[in-house]
């Protein structure tokens, strides 16, 4: 052996010494037969390059020596192994290890046990799990064994830092089957409110109800990529596109909240705040497909910022005495709470507290929707006990406008609109009218003053709502102008009633006055206005012959003979 070959040889023995002195010691996980272990605790993340294949069973503390440790992944993304060892004291033999908590395109695991060949598999957003919307890989454990764990992890980003466990197979098809229930439920009632709410806005055209129901097709789009439903049930896989619904949830849920608290009048600069955080969130959003890497982040960061404004206008609003921020306030406070738990995570400063996070968030925006379709419903009673209340005052005003304010009757406004109503009903050609003229009242107005001449408009008035009681109603069209409008059945009657009237005045006190009028019926005409021409020229004729008989008689006016 020539000296560089000796050389040569010498430093890699020194190497592989060297090597081996610093190989870890590997410290043994039990696994529980009852819950999962979470392997992210005693294990380790190491630095992978790109063309590199895992070793062998016999070499793998060698190989693993030569890698870097680091203490958890970037949330920006990157390429990282993970080296966990177990034991198997537990009767169970199949067990399922389980990436979870973040988003991983690919996942490589190989699983040695004692001089077996591995065990390999293949999951992560790109491949076809075995799992419904889940990560979990198949192995066996022979009972009283030992492995080694090894995973290869890439993707362009974490959602969080990522967690993985390993559990027997039947508890994790449990746990597998009541998360994708609780899933799918949740996904398929924010769409049902989303498209409810939609379909109430195109009959009510209210911008809240429009806001919110785009607001539930965001979170629906990106909850249902969260969970690779696209990926998994159609082969999809766009994962740029994976937060622009997040990024439209903080623009279509500013425009609710803005409009649905009336920031605007009530909170000007709260609003322009919640504008800026809107045009902050359309500005990240090309992120989603020029920086994928940091898309989560943002969007992260614009969640945070449209929440606590959300928040604060709630509580600004409920203290000023808006009732339906009531059900606002306890719907964000009921996406604020897994919020607490996920946002931090997302952003790198907390790990995880629970093991799906996504899904205590998706559950917390599903009962978000729900509060906030309750304050959709207390807004729409609020406004119309509001809208009664309106319709009582307009009532009260339109009785005020119809009302002759001395006698307390129907005025010329009330007699134009009845009179209107009933000529164009099937049944005018019954209609009665009669025209009043109340006779000497301007002499008394002259002779004993105004306030005499007001006593006889209301006595008469008075004597007129006695006519009510078959159907007819009364009108002071002004002056000493009176109307009747009733059915023609009545024609006799109503003469009598008018010579009645005349002797219960005098008896009164009004001597001097008296009734001349005219009768008018449907059946003679065709508009309301030959009507009223009829009516008046009769009740003139009647005037008139009354005057013709006092001129001719030498008597003084008797109202009898009219």
């Amino acid at each position: 052996m020539t000296r560089p070959a000796l050389v040569a040889w010498i430093a890699a023995r020194l190497w592989l010494l060297v090597s081996l002195a610093a190989a870890p010691a590997f410290a043994q996980t039990p696994l529980s037969p009852t819950e999962p272990v979470e392997l992210t605790r005693s294990g380790q993340f190491y630095l992978a390059d790109a063309r590199e294949e895992p070793p062998d069973a016999d070499r793998l503390a060698e190989w693993l020596a030569r890698k870097t440790p680091v203490d958890q992944v970037s949330l920006l993304g990157g390429r990282y192994w993970f080296h966990a060892t177990v034991r198997n004291d537990a009767p169970a033999t199949q067990w399922v290890i389980d990436p979870h908590a973040s988003l991983m395109e690919h996942v490589g695991g190989w699983v040695y046990v004692g001089a077996q060949p591995p065990q390999t598999f293949v999951t992560g957003y790109h491949a076809d799990t075995p799992y419904m919307l889940h990560y979990g890989s198949d192995i066996t454990l022979p009972r009283g064994s030992s492995a080694h764990v090894l995973l290869r992890i890439d993707s362009r980003y974490f959602a969080r830092l990522p967690g993985i466990d390993i559990q027997t197979k039947a508890d994790y098809r449990r746990i597998v089957i009541s998360e994708n229930v609780l899933a799918l439920f949740a996904l398929g009632a924010l769409l049902t409110l989303a498209l409810y709410n939609l379909f109430m806005f195109l009959g009510t055209r209210d911008k809240a109800l429009l806001y919110y129901a785009l607001y539930l097709l965001a979170a629906t789009a990106g909850w249902g990529l969260t969970f690779h439903l696209p990926a998994q049930w159609l082969g999809w896989h766009g994962l740029q596109w994976h937060y622009l619904p997040f990024f439209l949830m903080v623009v279509f849920n500013t425009l609710f909240y803005i409009e649905f608290l009336q920031l605007r009048e009530a909170a000007p600069r709260l609003a322009w705040a919640g504008y800026a955080n809107l045009v902050l969130a359309l500005v990240l959003l090309p992120s989603c497909f020029i920086a994928t890497s940091w898309a989560h982040t943002l969007a992260t960061i614009t969640i945070s910022i449209s929440l606590t404004l959300a928040l604060v206008a709630g509580l600004l609003r409920l203290w000023s005495g808006y009732l339906p921020a009531r059900y606002f306030l306890a719907a964000f406070l009921a996406l604020l709470l897994p919020a607490l738990v996920i946002l931090p995570a997302n952003l790198g400063l907390s790990q995880g507290m629970v093991r799906n996070p996504e899904l205590i968030t998706l559950l917390g925006s599903t009962a978000d929707a729900i509060l906030l379709a309750f304050a959709l419903a207390d807004k729409i009673r609020l406004l119309g006990i509001e809208k009664d209340g309106y319709l009582v005052q307009l009532h009260r005003a339109l009785d005020l406008a119809s009302t002759d304010a001395l006698t307390g009757i129907g005025n010329r406004h009330a007699f134009d609109r009845a009179l209107s109503a009933l000529t164009v009903a099937d049944s005018s050609a019954g209609l009665m009218l009669v025209m009043i003229d109340l006779d000497g009242l301007k002499r008394i107005n002259d002779e004993r003053g105004h306030a005499h001449g007001d006593a006889l408009l209301c006595e008469f008035s008075r004597q007129l709502q006695t006519l009510r009681d078959r159907d007819m109603t009364v009108f002071r069209l002004g002056g000493d102008e009176f109307a009747v409008l009733g059915d023609m059945r009545h024609e006799d009657e109503t003469r009598r009633d008018m010579r009645r009237f005349e002797e219960r005045l005098h008896a009164a006190g009004f001597e001097g006055c008296g009734i001349s009028f005219g009768i008018a019926f449907g059946s003679e005409i065709t508009s309301s206005s030959q009507l009223l021409i009829h009516a008046d020229a009769r009740m003139y004729r009647h005037k008139s012959t009354k005057r013709d008989a006092l001129d001719g008689g030498g008597q003084a006016f008797n109202p009898r003979r009219a």
